[in-house]
């Protein structure tokens, strides 16, 4: 597995963990720690996305950070790219 998959397998991952804390905070509200739990994953999954972000571009058109349109510029996050 290249980095780069790391990288995106790491955003994944966060962003499930964040959904499912979500689905079970939209049944037990008052939860303390999966409260606490949403939280931590809600910081997981923002330092996954700025690691991918950072190495290797935008996952999403609102995430660009230059000052030019560079969402183009790369393959597009879904795309499959083929090993050499």
């Amino acid at each position: 597995m290249t980095d780069k998959q790391k990288s995106m397998l790491a955003v994944q991952q966060s962003c499930f963990a964040l959904h499912e804390a979500v689905l079970f905070l939209d049944t037990h509200p008052g939860d303390k720690k999966a409260m606490e739990y949403f939280r931590r994953m809600q910081i997981r999954r923002q330092n996954a996305l700025n690691d991918y972000e950072t190495k290797y571009g935008p996952l999403t058109a609102a995430a660009t950070k230059s000052e030019g349109w560079n969402w183009i510029d790369n393959p597009w996050p879904w795309q499959i790219e083929t090993e050499a």
